[in-house]
């Protein structure tokens, strides 16, 4: 990711228990963890579908 200001993200990603197999399978592998390897999908997705120029840079936004 560009320059800037990192921020923490906390989220729960929820799988079936097919995805969670092959999630498995693909971390055996790759001698990958599963954390690691879904980071960087979820890393890679938003950065193709981003539709801002700029990240972000004011405090969180919280939804309540």
């Amino acid at each position: 990711m560009g320059g800037g200001i990192t921020l923490p993200v906390a989220w729960t990603l929820r799988l079936s228990d097919d995805e969670e197999a092959a999630l498995s399978a693909q971390s055996e592998a790759e001698g990958r963890s599963k954390q690691e390897i879904t980071r960087d999908a979820l890393r890679n997705y938003i950065n193709r579908h981003r539709t801002w120029d700029e990240y972000l840079s004011e405090g969180p936004v919280v939804y309540g």
